[in-house]
């Protein structure tokens, strides 16, 4: 995986601390960096097993560059009932390839090999803001 300065990456997490993530239950938000302290953001380029195969159909999905472990952290900013899930406002960042929930939504597979660390980082805390996660009132 490429490390900063020779990814492609149009954003990284710094240029993102600033930000609040709002909660789906709409009683606050989150900043970045605690977003950070959490765990929620934790990501490991995929050291083996880039691609999956569904066990129901067969089918074999990636490759998978990334994983994002969040240690449950990251389902208080989606509901299940918006419009758009987390998958797919992490897919619509550029150089995105692919998402995926692992594990009983334990970790995040994500397709992006032109992307660093904090580029993925930064690709994920963009979608939790996008406000089509969660439920319009």
């Amino acid at each position: 995986m490429p490390g900063p300065g020779a990814c492609k990456c149009e954003t990284h997490l710094e240029d993102w601390l600033h930000l609040e993530v709002p909660l789906a239950d709409g009683t606050g938000s989150v900043n970045v960096p605690d977003l950070l302290r959490s765990g929620a953001l934790s990501t490991v380029p995929a050291a083996e097993h880039l691609y999956v195969t569904s066990a129901h159909t067969n089918e074999r999905r990636g490759p998978f560059h990334w994983r994002v472990v969040p240690h449950s952290q990251l389902g208080r900013f989606s509901d299940p009932g918006a419009p758009a899930s987390l998958e797919d406002a992490i897919f619509v960042q550029p150089e995105v390839e692919s998402v995926l929930w692992l594990e009983d939504g334990e970790i995040l597979a994500i397709g992006a090999p032109r992307l660093c660390i904090r580029g993925v980082q930064a690709a994920v805390v963009l979608a939790l803001t996008n406000s089509r996660i969660r439920t319009l009132g």
